[in-house]
């Protein structure tokens, strides 16, 4: 019988809808049916059809065995089949055409949704009551569900209880419907029938076995013809709307809710209308002029339907729309610059060629056309339009622009001109290209913008070189200022008019890329140095025309002959220089011989004084030499001179007893040697005399440019100056910048030029492209090579930290310290300016770090025994039972004093080396540890910290950690060195748990800045008064939790004028 109900032709079928997550069909029969299952009872079997590509699988929840249910769904669906096709026909279509891979994806997220467990033990059904043409309400009813999935009879749940009882395990399309639940019994809001829209489990109120299907429809344009006369009204899926509906269309407001309410294959339909103020604009101008139209107007109407379906949809007879033909898919950009210079891009699809370009994917599936006399009509492929246009955007160069998902479908906004004009580039090189439609005047790009159309004209300024020229493209000029701002941002076009643009080559872009490094701007415009012959060499073979004076011309020749120099070693040096070694003597030399600066700033150690002494052999002719040194370090140049040297007569200006008559009487051969100290204080009478090559030595010495010194070597005369330093930046690139003034003028700039376009965005890390141009500067001018470059011709390397850890009454002593001072920081917080507060912390965080070494530094009365001295004392006996020999190192000399007398007290025998120590005795004393007298030297890092040879020693102590790395490897090396044949071995006395585990971590940071300017990439940053509070501030772990833990960030200590503020030494 129930076959018989299912299959006869008088009854519709019973309720089915498509069911996109199985892909298939759901039939839930209205009637109940008495369940086979075991005290299932009544309940209401619903059939499923899985369709699968060459499959079709069926199952029914009745358990009867040999299902009719089953048959009565397949006919359903039959049935539902061969209705004309739809947008829900459609809508499966897509849905069956999805990728099994797609399905799977959205079937674990549906898991998902159903709450932990997977299906939860209730389920959620609403019942709708319509009063129709007036509102509907709806009320939620929660049903347990038995083992096999039977629901039971259910009660009625308010919006309260179903939050309140049930809201963990809603579905989130259960807790959104939830959510709108009126409080009463009132009709259902607009916005809860909308979140009814494709739910599964709705039924009638007064019949609950009656599933009801909400859907939404737009409300449209219905054009229907009689006899020849088209009537155009209002209606849903080309089906006008009744009268008394069509009057609540024309006055519906946005929240209304206006809705159709018909029987569809057995269920209940409930269809929200959609609205548009356009549609009821039309319909109040249809019902007041007429909406008949005769057939001599159907070619018009045609015309009009078609503007009309772009914005509200349309459905039209047949015999109006006329032939159909297939849709296309013609790229269309509409391009839409804005006030503020970004750009619009809409990207749209001409389904037919003379038809308007849509959003793809979206809108009207039907498009007509009339051409001539013809009607045409073509069917949309909405899915197939948006993959095509996916498949497109990611062909064009889109990536930089922004993604307006607020906006219509494809839609992106370029922030410039820059990423439009690229598109446009690619569209053009693309077959067939886009077609291109603009919203007012379109951008224009010019090409021809290479080298041979640039003209650079140079005049000859002091030292400098003014710069001045252009660009000239099909009458459109652009200033060479510009061209080198465009370069530095590296932008293909710059623009000339409001809408027309000057492409520039890739070739063209790469050399003004090069020389801007070298162009500094000031109030009289442009100047280059001598440093940017080379680039300007370039740009002029590449076509671009130079107009310079002579002098120019004559250092472009010297910059190429330089070039292709290959000088040999001189005889008189008395050494076999390594290749690397080699390769330092002729880069020098090639400064040289065309008048450039540089700094040699290999890694101590690796031999730069010998590749010295081979340049200043190489032009002993040309006249004398000045050397400027640190006065610790100045026999050491004697001792080198003599060793490797001997043709060169060297004179230290110190022991002069005419210094006047000094200076007058050096001629070729002669090398003066002076300090930086005397260097000062005799600027004036040194300036005075000209020198074929300057040196400097341990050129760290010169990194503030405020100093005498640094002054008194800006104003010294040579025709070659270089420099020598490991560490040319210790703490910022003020240091640098300070160097650089001194060996090549010019070369950086002015130093607020050279703050703002470098310093600053390097150190503050705000631009990524200003480290790499700053390398590129300094390439050719600076050379440095480290001990991992040449590790092969230097012994092993080992560093060990020796944890300390305190006693408990050291450990209190130190932390009752620095709570003083916090608090003491604290009471006078209002009356310090900022300098004056950072100089306090500084000198509490110096006052802390002698507290960690030993008690008797922090208070001279303490009793207290040192932990790091016990285990100072206990590594020394470690290293004397081995025959081993050590330097030890600490920036305190008041520390050095106490090791003195501990040592003094075991018999112990050492050589001790300060700033104090007479300049001749220096030499004695390293002679004295070199030839093996003392198996220790106890030495102050800043005064023997460099310009000494100690490869005696094969273990460096360091009893307490400076601020900057660089000062303690300098010190390092004095023992791991070229000349040094057995491993060395560094060891850090670190007390755990104070300011000193923080300055450890603090190293890594100051390397980075190097590595950042000198070849490497990683960042550098500075740290604010009220961050070097926070080392004060730091939560404490004490000696029990000492683990080695690395502290917290890097510090670099400056003032922010590039003058370092160090804690006192």
């Amino acid at each position: 019988p129930r076959l018989e109900r299912a299959l006869w032709p008088g009854v519709q079928p019973g309720p089915l809808r498509f069911d996109a997550a199985l892909p298939g069909f759901r039939f839930e029969d209205p009637l109940p049916f008495e369940s086979q299952r075991v005290g299932a009872g009544f309940v209401r079997p619903e059939a499923r059809i899985t369709l699968a590509p060459g499959a079709l699988r069926a199952e029914c929840t009745c358990g009867a065995g040999d299902c009719v249910h089953v048959l009565a769904a397949i006919d359903a669906a039959l049935l539902w089949l061969r209705q004309p096709p739809g947008d829900a026909f459609l809508r499966a279509l897509d849905e069956l055409g999805r990728p099994a891979w797609e399905r799977t994806l959205l079937a674990l997220d549906r898991a998902l949704d159903e709450g932990p467990g997977g299906r939860a033990g209730v389920e959620i059904t609403y019942r709708l009551q319509v009063v129709e043409d007036v509102g509907a309400t709806v009320a939620a009813w929660v049903h347990r569900l038995g083992k096999k999935g039977q629901r039971s009879a259910g009660a009625r749940a308010g919006r309260k209880r179903l939050l309140q009882e049930h809201g963990a395990r809603l579905s989130s399309e259960d807790a959104r419907v939830a959510a709108l639940l009126p409080e009463g019994d009132g009709f259902a809001p607009r916005a809860l029938i909308e979140a009814l829209i494709g739910h599964p489990r709705v039924f009638l109120d007064e019949a609950p076995h009656v599933a009801v299907r909400v859907e939404r429809a737009p409300v449209g344009l219905v054009a229907e013809e009689r006899q020849g006369v088209v009537r155009v009204s209002a209606g849903v899926d080309g089906t006008a709307l009744p009268p008394a509906l069509l009057e609540r269309v024309r006055r519906a407001r946005p929240e209304d809710v206006l809705f159709l309410w018909d029987w569809d294959q057995g269920a209940r339909r409930l269809t929200l209308l959609d609205v548009k103020t356009e549609l009821r604009t039309l319909l109040d101008v249809l019902l007041r002029e007429g909406n008949l139209f005769p057939p001599e107007s159907h070619g018009a109407l045609l015309a009009a339907l078609a503007r009309w379906a772009l914005r509200v949809p349309v459905a039209m007879p047949r015999s109006v729309m006329g032939e159909s033909v297939p849709a296309l898919l013609h790229p269309v950009l509409r391009l839409s610059p804005q006030p503020n210079g970004a750009v619009e891009v809409e990207l749209r699809v001409r389904p037919l060629v003379d038809s308007p370009a849509l959003a793809p994917g979206a809108g009207a599936r039907d498009v007509h056309v009339r051409r001539g006399d013809r009607a045409l009509h073509a069917v949309r492929d909405l899915r197939r339009e948006e993959d095509f246009a996916r498949a497109l955007c990611a062909e064009l160069p889109l990536s930089g622009a922004e993604l307006l998902e607020e906006g219509r479908p494809f839609h992106y906004r370029f922030a410039s001109a820059q990423g439009a004009l690229d598109l446009l580039a690619a569209c053009a090189r693309r077959e067939p290209p886009p077609e291109l439609e603009w919203v007012g005047a379109p951008l224009r790009a010019l090409s021809g913008g290479g080298p041979q159309a640039l003209k650079v004209v140079l005049e000859k300024r002091r030292a400098w070189f003014g710069l001045l020229g252009g660009l000239s493209v099909e009458g459109e000029r652009v200033e060479l200022a510009r061209l080198l701002d465009a370069a530095r941002r590296k932008d293909r076009y710059v623009q000339v008019e409001a809408r027309t643009y000057v492409e520039l080559s890739e070739a063209l872009r790469a050399h003004l890329e090069r020389l801007s490094d070298h162009v500094h701007a000031s109030g009289h415009g442009l100047t280059v140095g001598p440093s940017a012959a080379g680039v300007l060499r370039e740009l002029e073979a590449a076509g671009a025309a130079l107009e310079a004076d002579g002098a120019f011309r004559q250092l472009v020749d010297r910059v190429a002959a330089a070039g292709e120099l290959c000088p040999a070693v001189p005889a008189t040096l008395r050494a076999e220089l390594r290749p690397y070694q080699l390769d330092g003597f002729r880069w020098l030399s090639r400064l040289a011989a065309w008048g450039a600066g540089g700094v040699l700033a290999d890694d101590m150690g690796l031999g730069k004084t010998v590749q010295a002494l081979a340049v200043l052999l190489d032009r002993a002719a040309l006249g004398p030499a000045l050397v400027v040194a640190p006065t610790s370090v100045a026999f050491n140049w004697k001792d080198e001179a003599e060793r490797f040297a001997p043709s060169l007569r060297l004179t230290e200006y110190a022991d002069a007893a005419d210094r006047d008559d000094a200076l007058a009487w050096l001629g070729p051969g002669d090398v003066l040697v002076v300090s930086y100290g005397l260097l000062a204080r005799d600027a004036a009478r040194l300036a005075a005399r000209r020198f074929a090559t300057v040196v400097f030595d341990e050129a760290q010495s010169l990194k503030n440019a405020a100093t005498q010194r640094a002054r008194a070597a800006r104003a010294l005369q040579a025709d070659f100056r270089f420099a020598l330093s490991g560490t040319p930046i210790e703490n910022h690139l003020g240091e640098l910048w300070s160097l650089f003034a001194v060996v090549f003028p010019g070369l950086l700039g002015g130093w607020e030029s050279f703050r703002g376009r470098y310093a600053a965005p390097i150190e503050r890390q705000s631009d990524p492209a200003a480290a790499p141009a700053l390398a590129r500067v300094l390439a050719p001018f600076l050379l440095r090579r480290t001990k991992a470059q040449v590790e092969a011709e230097l012994p092993a390397r080992t560093e060990v930290r020796v944890p300390v850890v305190l006693s408990g009454a050291e450990w209190q002593l130190y932390e009752d310290a620095r709570l003083a001072a916090l608090s003491e920081l604290e009471t006078r917080r209002s009356v310090l300016r900022e300098q004056e507060r950072r100089v306090e912390v500084l000198a509490a965080l110096t006052r802390l770090r002698l507290l960690a070494s030993h008690p008797r530094l922090y208070d001279a009365r303490s009793e207290l025994v040192s932990s790091k001295l016990e285990r100072f004392l206990e590594l020394i006996d470690e290293l004397r039972a081995e025959g081993q020999r050590a330097l030890v190192f600490s920036q305190f000399t008041s520390h050095l004093a106490l090791v003195r007398e501990a040592l003094a007290e075991r018999g112990i025998a050492f050589v001790y080396l300060d700033g104090e120590t007479p300049r001749k005795a220096r030499g004695d004393r390293v002679s004295e540890f070199q030839e093996g007298t003392a198996p220790l030297f106890l030495i102050s890092l800043k005064a023997g910290g460099f310009g000494l040879n100690l490869t005696a020693a094969t273990n460096v102590i360091h009893l307490d950690p400076w601020w900057n790395p660089a000062v303690e490897d300098q010190a390092s090396d004095r023992a791991h060195r070229l000349g040094q044949r057995r491993p060395v071995t560094i060891y850090r006395l670190v007390a755990l748990g104070t300011i000193e585990e923080q300055m450890l971590s603090l190293h890594e940071q100051k390397r980075s800045l190097v590595a950042q300017v000198l070849g490497g990439k990683d960042e550098a940053g500075k740290l604010t008064t009220q961050e070097l509070l926070g080392l004060l501030s730091g939560r404490p772990r004490g000696p029990a939790g000492a683990d080695g833990a690395e502290g917290e960030r890097a510090l670099v200590l400056d003032g922010g004028c590039g003058v370092a503020v160090e804690a006192p030494d």
